[in-house]
């Protein structure tokens, strides 16, 4: 390859041709872009005799991984550091030359999908099934929906919401940052530009006709979060579900529940009590849908999940896969110092953009945003910023803005260093890399933020830079602060004395113990809801979120939450059983909920410092075993895919990524049954109607009937079939994938014309006996597929002549 000029490499380039149009661009911040640039196209040369690399001093290439091969000419060399286990394999390799990694999945979309959502394709089998399953679940069903980051996870939940407008959807998001990306999206799909998302960002005014647009059922889709949800939204939901308005409760990235419910975000579990009050209060046959969405689910997290958000029916709808694009990189430091040298030789030949997570802000305990951001800036970068806990919603917009190129190549940013939650809110495709310099406590926190990157398919690096001190400050996060049984009993004697109504008590969560001084006190709260939260594991209670008071719609995040504190000063629990008075049952009990819920955060930690000190196997063979699921009917398995990790490197491995989507995976049942009247006509749930030759139009009407009442499934054996119009939720399949999707049971026509024994018709026919009604449209001469000497529409149920049964229906 011949020497290249930074104009050539700008032409191919964007963020590097920004880059130049801005004077204040830094040397480390070119040649950054540059070496990458050049990795990607084989370790070419550059010329350096431009206005824009002339300055950079000879010391700096070399520091960012050059080499001279001229008076005016540098060469990328790899980057085989002696502290990483490469074997051979450089890390920036792969990522700058963005290979694909992610195989394509895509399928042809349902007609009720691509209307809502204006998208020819479902991005996978995984979100096919979870559309479905969604879209059909009823009034107080419950939906959990596992799908691989890139699935299109949030599209599941908008394809329902837009389709059944003006009901109304609330979706509960994690961060302002995730409300805002989804609020754009639905902008794009609807061509609808007024505020959905209920965020500190917006004005006083705003604020207060988004809450009005809800109360008043104008508002189809509110996005918030769940201390507003239980506290300014709280009352316009009431009224939405109280009319009937309200069908959907959605929450994304749902695994968090357990990860942060009992004390960094209390709120999601009192969102629990909330929905519970909304089902409660909606008229009968109009209770709203909840749906749970999440890209890893481990059993401790379903199980919370399961116990928090039941259902009149329940469905998991799972196809876990690990990750194809991320490369797994991790070294072990001996001080801050090493680390700082092993960050910075990583920054300047990682490609952009690049994420770098510690989990503290401030702390001293372990590295902190504002120490990384000046290692970043000592080091020459200045295209760089920081986010964390306490940032604006308007600051984590404009970080995310910039680092997406959306603005004046001025504000451009490279590398974004943040705390935990900043990565729930980061859904930019072109993600490079990710360094970690920490120990997250949780392998859920790693995989999640390790998953920021590559969401393109498209290779990305996963670098963990850590110390024995990082590993404690993960020790003391891990190790929640869970109350005794001994202690936890003397509070629940002292909170009981409260007033009940039948099963539901009035708890006062400043109830004091004899050796409390100060029962207003924070810290007495937090002990007293710690106490209810355990017997909530344990099955002993349920806890309810009692009708907050009349909230302004435009209150500041800060007032919002000393009222939600406030508020906490009371609840009310449901008692579930009938010895809570016995301290030694109540002991027991209490105490092995704890230690489940001490073990599963034990066991997350150590989880990830397995994959931080090594896999004896596959990386990701491990995380897909560690996100097996095993609800009561069995094993949901998760599939392995590898973009690289130390077993593979060692072995000489290639990255691996399955051909054809991952097949999706049900537990639990949702049905949906036709319509009374057509369901009477039917004999043991099989109805058989049968026509003479050239009577389309008379099919088209039937179908469209059958539809109408409830029949959701089309399948045929050829293309003659005229499938119904318009947008209500139906889908087609083939015959042989009829009864592929067991847990999803719903009322099908199957079509058969052709030879049925050699299509497979009669297994097809024996899988939908299960659904509530399985309708075969067949000729009057069709022969049986069980048998030859009798014919199809003899043997198959109650059995119409189509001119007769469309007189019925």
């Amino acid at each position: 390859m011949g020497s290249l000029s930074l104009d050539d490499l700008a032409a191919q380039e964007d963020r590097l041709a920004r880059r130049l149009t801005d004077p204040k661009a830094s040397g480390g911040d070119l040649l950054a872009l540059v070496r990458a640039a050049l990795v990607a196209r084989g370790y070419g040369s550059i010329l350096t005799d431009s206005p824009g690399l002339r300055p950079i001093a000879p010391v700096m290439w070399a520091n960012h991984g050059f080499s001279p091969i001229g008076p005016t000419e540098w060469k990328a060399t790899p980057w085989l550091p002696e502290w990483l286990d490469h074997h051979s394999t450089p890390p920036d390799e792969a990522p700058a030359r963005k290979a694909v990694r992610r195989r394509d999945w895509r399928l042809g979309a349902d007609r009720f999908y691509q209307e809502a959502t204006d998208r020819d394709d479902y991005l996978s089998a995984g979100q096919r099934d979870a559309v479905r399953a969604v879209g059909a679940a009823q009034p107080g069903d419950s939906v959990i929906c596992v799908l691989p980051t890139g699935s299109g996870k949030t599209d599941v939940i908008l394809s329902r919401a837009i389709s059944r407008r003006p009901k109304q959807t609330c979706l509960v998001v994690p961060t302002v940052a995730l409300a805002l990306d989804v609020e754009r999206r639905v902008s794009e799909m609807t061509g609808e530009h007024h505020d959905l998302a209920y965020h500190s960002g917006l004005s006083a005014e705003a604020k207060s006709a988004l809450a009005d647009r809800v109360r008043e059922g104008t508002q189809w889709l509110v996005i918030t979060s769940p201390e507003a949800a239980c506290t300014v939204l709280a009352r316009p939901l009431e009224k939405a579900a109280a009319d009937g308005r309200l069908d959907l409760v959605a929450i994304d990235e749902a695994h968090i529940i357990a990860e942060w419910g009992d004390d960094f975000r209390p709120a999601f579990h009192s969102l629990a009590g909330l929905r519970t009050r909304l089902i409660e209060t909606a008229p009968p046959g109009k209770q709203p849908t909840t749906v749970m969405l999440t890209a890893t689910l481990d059993d401790h997290a379903f199980a919370t999940l399961q116990r928090l958000f039941p259902g009149a029916q329940e469905l998991l709808v799972s196809a876990q896969a690990t990750r194809p694009e991320p490369a797994w990189w991790a070294s072990e430091c001996t001080d801050e110092d090493e680390k700082r040298r092993r960050f910075i030789e990583a920054c300047r030949r990682l490609p952009r953009p690049l994420l770098v997570y510690t989990t503290l802000h401030t702390s001293e305990r372990s590295t902190n945003v504002g120490t990384a951001l000046s290692w970043l800036t000592a080091a020459g970068f200045h295209a760089i910023a920081g986010v964390t806990g306490s940032s604006t919603a308007e600051q984590r917009k404009g970080v995310v803005r910039r680092l997406n190129l959306d603005g004046d190549p001025g504000d451009d940013l490279d590398v974004v260093v943040a705390t935990s939650a900043f990565g729930l809110g980061i859904d930019i495709p072109g993600i490079r890399a990710v360094v970690h310099l920490c120990v997250p406590e949780s392998v859920d926190r790693l995989y999640q933020e390790v998953g920021r990157a590559g969401r393109d398919g498209k290779a990305a690096a996963s670098v963990v830079l850590w110390t024995q001190a990082d590993a404690r400050v993960a020790r003391q996060m891990s190790e929640a602060r869970l109350i005794g049984d001994e202690k936890a009993w003397k509070r629940w004697t002292a909170m009981r004395l409260g007033a009940a109504t039948g099963d539901r008590l009035e708890v006062d969560l400043t109830a004091a113990t004899d050796d409390v001084t100060y029962p207003w006190s924070d810290a007495n709260r937090y002990w007293n809801l710690q106490t209810l939260s355990g017997m909530d594991r344990a099955g002993m209670i349920s806890l309810d979120w009692p009708t907050p008071p009349d909230v302004p719609a435009d209150v500041s995040d800060d007032v919002m939450q000393e009222i939600f504190a406030a508020h906490r000063r009371s609840t009310a629990v449901r008692i579930k059983q009938s010895n809570l008075g016995n301290e030694r049952a109540f002991r027991a009990q209490f105490r092995a909920a704890q230690s489940s819920s001490r073990g599963a955060a034990s066991a997350s930690l150590r989880s990830a410092m397995t994959l931080l000190n090594g896999t004896p196997g596959c990386t990701n063979s491990f995380l897909a075993t560690h996100y097996r699921l095993h609800p009561e009917s069995g094993l949901i398995a998760s599939v392995r895919q590898c973009g690289g990790c130390p077993h593979c490197r060692s072995a000489g491995g290639q990255p691996i990524a399955e051909k054809s989507s991952v097949p999706p995976l049900m537990a639990g049942n949702l049905t949906v049954a036709a319509r009374p009247s057509l369901l009477r006509l039917a004999e043991n749930g099989k109805l058989c109607i049968w026509t003479d030759d050239d009577q389309d139009a008379e099919e088209r009407e039937l179908v469209r009937r059958l539809h109408a009442l409830g029949v959701l499934v089309f399948a045929s054996d050829d293309d003659t079939l005229a499938l119904p119009a318009g947008k209500r939720l139906w889908w087609e399949r083939k015959i042989t994938e009829l009864g592929d999707d067991e847990g999803l049971d719903v009322s099908t026509l199957i079509a058969i014309r052709r030879d049925a024994r050699a299509l497979g018709t009669a297994e097809a026919l024996s899988k939908v006996t299960r659904s509530p009604l399985a309708v075969v449209l067949t000729t009057r001469d069709h022969p049986s597929p069980f048998d030859d000497r009798s014919l199809l529409r003899e043997a198959w149920g109650s059995s119409y002549y189509i001119n007769d049964i469309l007189r019925r229906l």
